[in-house]
């Protein structure tokens, strides 16, 4: 038997006795009783070899999109060939005198336009705070000599037609004293007085937790109601032996089994197969516990050991203060913390995955631990005077989101994790532009603990470093003169700066944590057509009578009148010809493929072939009856003539963000075909593109804010691709029914799992028909057995007769 019908049927034969005393063949015979299982085995196969066809047939069309969208709709792909740029379908092309600007626009104004100075390039209001947001240390709770399993341990309890989540506190079992003072583990009683703590933080649950019998449960205090536990931690099912989908009940726990409440804190450190693992500037190794770890002061010194020999001498200290253990990476910029660490480990030392010497951006403010952060549930600050609220439930990444997507605040705040500080600019540029976030009085002091105290520089002042003199000068705020208002200095202790203003009608400031640099605008004198202007704009990007600039940053004063900047433009008309050919034809292959797919018909007297059909074939038949098999296979398909319809509607309809058509711009779809191709005028659409490039490029690109507005033709396309195989990490209606090969969604599909359910339904069939192999067997080796001692006793009778 070849190995896929081995694997498919099982062995087709079987230890016994093969009719040595009847003659029957009994391999045929076996067989031929397997003949009806055997045949619910192939009928399954079969079904999952079609629907095998069915997966390949949509992961090569899927593939092909996929490269159509992330070429000519990305723009990871450039503008080269991102129909959605605007310079994919400039007719010209513009080559500057200096790398930081950049032209497009009208040729003719462009040939005759110089750049004479640039003084100043538009800028955002900004600062970059030197405040350290997070502690560079985090820390283990206090070591005490036991713990509980049920720490954190969760259940979740249907009471009243209600689901309540339970929780029991993170640090229970720890630091329980006896009489006498001295630390003691938890008992039954304590779990009980713990779950009715955290029972009375829960409106409306009206259970109770008790001891009887040796026996935790849970039950309603309200005559006629019932509590029943609906899901809940190992800790809870396991240890006390509590049932999902009923009253919560523990098992009796007495002196013998008492230790399922309790962990001791030597074994934990002890047990080799409990673990933390470090990373430091993306590096993580993980490190087991050792024997003999008897307390925290001895797990610090290994730890220290196996972080010396992990990332070397002198790069994270570990030191055991106050009976906890304190880590820190020597380097300001390292970043150290805890990637991950075994439950019951992490329940004891308090040190859990996500600890970093920085802040955690995905734990809730009041979790953090900021150092001086006060506590509030709501905070209130004002950015650029527009307020906004902020709940202690929120994270850092919420906090920053929230400010971000505040259009009207107008700011962008960013977080660096190498130096554990914010950075905050204005999303507008121009001199008109201001950064200001500061806390509400009565609001919490979140404003004060994330960014710190800056001040803003006046109108035409800024802030420029100098090198470090005897005084400890490191930067000096001057005027648009270059003279000295004040000179600064930073305490390398506290990271501060202190403001020494040489006019002492101004205080001098202490304890800054940042400069409020306020935006620039753009000032440029420039030549146009002999004339020469000088104008002033907000942005570094604008136009001047058809003449789109950009501006780099770094374009300010870098011109002077003896050196302008002068631009070139170069008729690039052909080679956007060449492009949107290439556009086209790969369209076309793609409704080509989709049309062929789906309108072949199916073979009816072609079946996938069976395993035992394969072994009677050669190989090229095989190939040739397969070929067969998967044709048809996406016949109507409903997903693929969806795609297709929608497809020539795009380009067959009209927009509302411009007059033209494809078909005015000589691209339509052949005389009499109706498959969907296009065909390229070639020359018509090089003279519309000298014409109109922007209306060309609206006619794909364009974008409305009308609901019912109809936009750019690459606009509506790139929607369609999305929506049939998504784009950055998302899926779309063909991945989700067929997956990609070599991605998360390949075994992670509509398909796949039903390919699962046959695989299952097979294996089921397989041993049916194994157990059926084994019986028959048996019944004939007994047959032969009976067989062999009726022809024993029928000699010997004959013996005793002659």
């Amino acid at each position: 038997m070849s190995t896929l019908s081995t694997s498919l049927y099982g062995s087709s034969t079987s230890k016994g006795f093969g009719g040595l005393v009847s003659g029957l063949d009994t391999d045929d015979l076996v067989n031929q009783m397997l003949a009806g299982t055997k045949s619910k085995i192939n009928k399954q196969y079969q079904a999952k070899q079609k629907l095998l066809y069915r997966q390949e047939a949509y992961r090569e069309i899927s593939s092909k999109l996929v490269s159509f969208n992330n070429t000519y709709f990305s723009y990871s792909s450039g503008s080269s060939t991102n129909i959605l740029n605007s310079k994919f379908f400039e007719s010209y092309k513009y080559t500057s005198s200096s790398k930081y600007v950049n032209v497009t626009g009208n040729a003719d104004n462009i040939s005759n336009f110089s750049i004479n100075e640039i003084s100043s390039v538009a800028t955002s209001a900004s600062f970059a705070s030197n405040k350290q947001v997070a502690s560079t240390t985090f820390e283990s709770d206090e070591f005490t000599q036991y713990s509980s399993p049920l720490a954190g341990a969760t259940m979740t309890l249907e009471y009243g037609g209600k689901s309540y989540n339970l929780q029991m506190d993170k640090d229970f079992g720890k630091g329980l004293l006896d009489e006498s003072g001295v630390q003691r583990h938890a008992n039954l009683q304590d779990v009980a007085d713990e779950l009715n703590e955290q029972i009375a933080k829960i409106s409306g649950l009206n259970v109770t937790a008790k001891v009887e019998n040796n026996k935790i449960s849970i039950s309603s205090t309200v005559e006629g109601k019932t509590v029943k536990m609906t899901a809940a931690s190992n800790a809870f099912t396991k240890n006390l032996g509590m049932n999902i989908g009923q009253t919560p009940t523990s098992i009796a726990i007495n002196s013998e089994n008492e230790n399922v409440l309790y962990s001791v804190g030597s074994e934990i450190l002890s047990n080799k197969e409990a673990y933390i693992s470090f990373e430091l500037n993306g590096v993580v190794k993980k490190i087991n516990m050792q024997e003999n770890t008897a307390n925290g002061a001895d797990l610090a010194d290994k730890l220290q050991e196996q972080l010396k020999a992990a990332y070397g001498e002198g790069k994270v200290a570990v030191k055991f203060i106050d009976n906890k253990i304190t880590f820190e990476a020597t380097s300001d910029t390292d970043i150290f913390g805890v990637s991950s660490i075994s439950t019951e480990l992490s329940n004891y030392t308090g040190i859990e995955t996500g600890d970093y010497n920085r802040v955690n951006k995905t734990r809730a403010l009041s979790q953090l631990g900021l150092p001086g952060l006060e506590t509030k549930d709501t905070y209130k600050i004002m950015v650029n005077d527009v307020p906004i609220e902020i709940k202690n439930t929120m994270s850092v990444t919420d906090v920053i989101n929230t400010i971000n997507s505040n259009a009207e605040a107008g700011v962008k705040v960013y977080y660096s994790s190498t130096t554990n500080t914010f950075t905050v600019k204005s999303t507008e540029t121009g001199s008109h532009k201001g950064v200001s976030i500061a806390d509400v009085d009565g609001g919490g002091n979140l404003a004060a603990t994330l960014f710190g105290t800056g001040v803003k520089l006046s109108e035409g002042e800024r802030l420029e470093a100098v090198a470090t003199n005897p005084e400890g000068i490191t930067h000096k705020i001057v005027d648009n003169n270059g003279a000295t208002i004040a000179n600064v200095t930073l305490n390398s202790d506290t990271n501060k700066y202190s403001i020494d203003y040489l006019d002492d009608t101004k205080d001098d400031l202490t304890e800054i944590d940042y400069f409020v640099n306020s935006g620039t605008d753009t000032v440029m004198t420039y030549t146009l057509n002999g004339v020469k202007n000088t104008i002033t704009r907000s942005t570094a990007n604008f136009t001047i009578d058809d003449i789109n600039l950009e501006l780099n940053e770094k374009a300010a004063g870098l011109t002077s009148a003896a050196e302008p900047i002068t631009f070139d433009a170069v008729n690039n008309a052909d080679e956007v010809v060449e492009k949107v050919k290439k556009f086209i034809d790969t369209y076309n292959e793609i409704i080509t493929l989709i049309g062929t797919k789906t309108s072949e018909k199916p073979n009816r007297e072609y079946n996938p072939l069976t395993p035992d059909q394969q072994e009677e074939m050669e190989e090229n038949e095989i190939k040739d009856w397969n070929a067969q098999a998967k044709k048809g296979i996406l016949f109507g398909d409903n997903n693929m003539n969806n795609l297709m319809r929608k497809m020539k509607q795009i380009v067959s309809g009209s927009t509302s963000v411009s007059s033209l058509t494809l078909s005015s711009i000589g691209i339509s779809s052949a005389s009499m075909d109706t498959s969907g191709k296009l065909v390229f005028d070639q020359e018509k659409f090089k003279k519309k593109l000298l014409e109109n490039p922007e209306e060309i490029s609206n006619l794909f690109s364009g974008t409305t804010s009308d609901a019912n507005g109809v936009p750019g033709i690459a606009v509506q396309m790139r929607e369609l691709l999305v929506a049939n195989v998504g784009a950055y990490g998302t899926t779309g209606i063909l991945i989700d029914e067929a997956g990609q090969a070599g991605g998360m969604t390949s075994d992670q599909n509509n398909i796949s799992e039903k390919i699962k359910d046959y695989d299952d339904k097979m294996k089921e069939l397989k041993n049916k028909m194994e157990a059926e192999r084994k019986r028959y067997w048996n019944q004939f080796s007994s047959l032969e057995t009976t067989l062999n001692k009726l022809n024993s006793q029928s000699s010997w009778l004959t013996d005793m007769f002659s």
